[in-house]
């Protein structure tokens, strides 16, 4: 963890207003040690529009989702020093459902429609390989996803998908022991699938509703 360190010295001085002076005085000090800080930015800040998808252009068949196109949305990780993180993921809408019910812990919700029927499920990644963009750590301009499910034995990621369940950091390429670096910039890959039709309510339309949280951890 890289730390700054702040320190105030505050002198007081006690003086009598008689002609004997004092003969004790008090130093005090304060300060803070803190990490590094990060800022996070994904996308705008606004929500990703997926546009209007026509009913009839998906599948009716039952256990035959409809994969939508794939998104790409940038992101960037921004600190005051090298620190070396890691990124978690939570699914704010985990209780409207997923489709399929699998347990696939890396499938994040897509809302649900009026009869309480899971709309589909979004899959996200960073990457595969050295697809994160680092400066801060010597030479190193990339940086390889790794994964943990315990935050102490790291593996390397593959497509670097965000899961609900482990968690990511980064390393050099063709390691897996997380790395400091100052800045971490990218895109998500985001791949949204809607589930069959005749699963779902569609007397009205569907709003998808897809809402997740990075949460970055100093290691």
């Amino acid at each position: 963890m890289s730390l700054k360190k702040t320190l105030l010295v505050t002198c007081l001085l006690a003086v009598s207003g008689s002609a004997m002076a004092a003969t004790t005085a008090d130093l005090l000090v304060t300060g803070k040690i803190v990490p590094a800080g990060c800022d996070v930015t994904i996308g705008t800040g606004a929500a990703l529009d997926l546009g209007d998808i026509n009913v009839a252009d998906l599948n009716e068949d039952h256990d035959k989702p409809t994969t939508l196109g794939n998104r790409s949305i940038g992101y960037s990780i921004t600190c005051t020093g090298p620190v070396v993180l890691s990124t978690s993921w939570v699914d704010n809408k985990e209780a409207d459902g997923i489709y399929p019910i699998t347990g696939n812990h890396n499938l994040f919700s897509l809302g649900k429609d009026t009869a309480d029927a899971p709309i589909g499920h979004l899959w996200f990644q960073h990457g595969g390989g050295a697809s994160v963009a680092v400066t801060g750590n010597g030479a190193e301009t990339h940086a390889n996803v790794i994964t943990s499910a315990n935050g102490v034995d790291w593996f390397d990621a593959t497509y670097g998908q965000a899961s609900k369940t482990h968690v990511n950091s980064f390393a050099p390429v063709g390691e897996t022991t997380p790395a400091p670096y100052t800045t971490y910039s990218g895109n998500f890959v985001l791949k949204p699938q809607i589930a069959p039709v005749n699963t779902l309510d569609l007397s009205t339309a569907l709003t998808i509703d897809a809402n997740a949280t990075m949460e970055l951890t100093y290691l």
